[in-house]
């Protein structure tokens, strides 16, 4: 079995959507043992530089060299870097590939070093430019395109410029207009040009359709009538071409040719035979309104109409199922829960499985990254997550068929992708990035995804789950975050001990739990010996060092269920289980040892000694926790003075 992996970058043009159908298409009519693995990132169109490099770490996945053939089709990732990490993962990307030692295809991007298959597209143009000139005798030009550093938008425009510097045409860069490939560039590009000009060209020569589209539209709006005013031209030939209003004269790039020999290479190359580094695909001009032309091909506009109508209704229940998946992530109270919802929430993926590969750290939720306040209310993946790469070992997350729960197993990056060899061959796998911003949670597998790449659902789907996700671990994260604060709020400073608000907040709740309950409790009263004296006698450092040694000493002798107070200056108080008195007695020993033991340790200047009183409650009666505290505090202070008796 042939493994072949194709790295894309997601868009919203057309092309690309139905070039990746084509291929898994073809896959399985050729019905070869080949498995298909495609890596899909939908960075570089977006202007969010953090979030480009969390989609641009699905690249840092694969393994190439485990791989019988990569597929490149990534021609925009290296381009507007200050929009994103696109030139380092274009780099990455080229440095992989070669050191894999694989046979590297790139798809309509000549690369030094790999095969190419595609259109020539210097060649395509010059057809569209022969027609426009010689049959329409159009002289006056504007030229609306693509990216400037795109591979395909720089041949095209090469094309028409090097043909009509030949007729001494003018063809200047103030007729040229460069932007993106969307139908606002046409907008754009038609608006500034008729802007510097005053007048409207004869002719218009477009990138693509979707950028004509944007001509006819800007021009209109403005009185112009197209062919009547002057004549447009696109390339691509999709639907848009030809369900326009004029039809676009456009030239067609018959993507099921390029899909054929890239196939036919890799068989040949897979089979020891004699293969070209370039293989060209055909074109051939389509004539229409846009320039005066009568096509001869047949429109059905009925047919269009009916499968737009169609796929509207189906987008319509799409929406319906995201907002309910929306909607239902938010109540998800368990990671459990929440993987639930995401692998069966949407009905209508129409795929044969799907399951999350995450970061174990996906469930931790407690503070890692250090100790300052700065650390413990960070909500993002800071020092948790990944930016670049995966970790070795990760969890995968599945429906079990047998039982319809989740499943989790944790497992190598390897042994991941070796569960995928297991099947026979004709089966594809799709791997979508899962990251919160620039840090990579993990990532989704979904096989058997030509319905989603056709229907262009994916990301709509893949931002609804990934903001779900991320808004449950920030809300478990601040969850954690707020217990953190109260918790500080509830401590002593100087001895760690909670102090009176921890008394308000956790004493007093435990003992009303234990009365409810019917479970008694130990209050044991705790005061410092002439803590006065040290402080006038030796400072209030010194003082303060008795505090914290006998803050200490209570810590350490006290049960981990215990709740230790600073009351306040020198006093303590413990809320115990219920204890005997020689329990009771036993502990306030072992304080007072611990106390010696350390003051000897520290060298410190006199004696210190505590005074302690204990008392038991009766949960039966009607007495609050302040009433036990007080009478403690007088058992103690009972104590307090016999041994000042007993020091005179």
């Amino acid at each position: 079995m042939k493994k072949l992996a194709m790295i894309m970058e997601a868009n919203n043009r057309a092309f690309a959507c139905t070039r990746v159908a084509c291929f898994l298409k073809k896959i399985r009519e050729m019905k070869e043992e080949i498995n298909f693995y495609i890596f899909r990132s939908a960075g570089a169109w977006t202007l969010d530089r953090n979030y480009n490099i969390g989609e641009y770490n699905i690249y840092q996945l694969p393994d190439f060299s485990e791989f019988d053939g990569i597929i490149l089709d990534v021609n925009s990732i290296h381009q507007r870097e200050q929009y994103g990490c696109g030139a380092a993962s274009w780099e990455y990307l080229i440095s992989a590939a070669k050191q894999s030692g694989k046979p590297v295809l790139s798809l309509a991007n000549r690369i030094e070093g790999f095969y190419y298959v595609g259109i020539d597209n210097y060649k395509a143009m010059i057809p569209m430019m022969e027609h426009v000139y010689q049959v329409h005798g159009c002289r006056d030009f504007w030229f609306i395109m693509g990216p400037r550093d795109n591979y395909e938008n720089g041949q095209r425009l090469q094309a028409v410029v090097d043909y009509l510097q030949e007729r001494n045409v003018p063809c200047g860069e103030d007729r040229i207009y460069c932007e993106s490939f969307d139908i606002k560039c046409g907008d754009h590009g038609f608006s500034k040009l008729y802007e510097m000009h005053g007048k409207v060209p004869e002719a218009i020569v477009c990138a693509n359709d979707e950028i004509a589209v944007g001509v006819c539209k800007a021009a209109e709006e403005r009185g112009f009538s197209i062919p009547d005013d002057f004549i447009v031209t696109g390339f691509d030939n999709f639907d848009k071409a030809a369900y326009f209003s004029p039809r676009i004269t456009t030239i067609d790039q018959r993507q099921e040719l390029l899909v054929e020999k890239s196939m036919e290479l890799f068989l040949h190359i897979w089979k020891g035979e004699p293969v070209e580094e370039c293989y060209y695909t055909e074109t051939g001009c389509v004539f229409w309104d846009s320039c005066g032309c009568q096509g001869d091909a047949a429109i059905d506009l009925a047919a269009h109409v009916r499968r737009s109508i169609l796929t509207e209704a189906e987008l319509v229940g799409q929406d319906e199922e995201i907002k309910m998946l929306e909607y239902e992530l938010l109540y998800c109270k368990t990671p459990e829960e929440i993987y639930g919802k995401i692998l069966k929430g949407i009905p209508s993926l129409q795929c044969e499985d799907m399951y999350l590969v995450l970061d174990e750290n996906i469930e931790d939720f407690q503070n890692r990254t250090g100790d300052g306040l700065e650390d413990i209310v960070d909500l993002s993946g800071n020092g948790r997550f990944h930016e670049v790469g995966y970790p070795d070992q990760m969890k995968k997350v599945y429906i079990d068929p047998a039982s319809g729960t989740v499943k989790m197993e944790t497992q190598s990056r390897k042994k991941l992708f070796l569960s995928l060899d297991e099947n026979e061959g004709g089966r594809e796998y799709l791997f979508l990035p899962f990251h919160f911003s620039q840090y990579t949670v993990g990532y989704i597998v979904i096989i058997n995804s030509v319905y989603l790449m056709e229907k262009r659902y994916l990301n709509k789907l893949m931002s609804t789950i990934m903001t779900g996700m991320e808004n449950f671990y920030r809300n478990k994260r601040l969850e954690y975050i707020n217990r953190e604060l109260a918790e500080i709020s509830m401590r002593d400073a100087m001895t760690g001990l909670y102090n009176r608000l921890g008394y308000q907040n956790l004493a007093c709740r435990i003992f009303q739990e234990k009365k409810e309950e019917n479970r008694d409790l130990s209050i044991l009263f705790i005061d410092m010996d002439r803590l006065k004296y040290m402080n006038d006698t030796f400072g209030h450092e010194c003082g303060d060092l008795a505090i914290k040694i006998t803050a200490r000493a209570i810590l350490r002798y006290c049960p981990e269920d215990a709740a230790a107070i600073r009351m306040g200056g020198d006093e303590f108080l413990v809320i115990l289980s219920r204890m005997s008195l020689e329990e009771i007695e036993k502990l306030v020993d072992g304080i007072r040892s611990d106390i010696q033991a350390r003051t000897k340790l520290v060298d410190f200047p006199c004696e210190l000694g505590i005074s302690a009183g204990s008392i038991n409650t009766d949960m039966r009666c009607s007495k609050e926790l302040d009433d036990y505290v007080r009478e403690a505090d007088e058992i103690m202070y009972q104590e307090k003075c016999a041994r000042k008796k007993q020091r005179r």
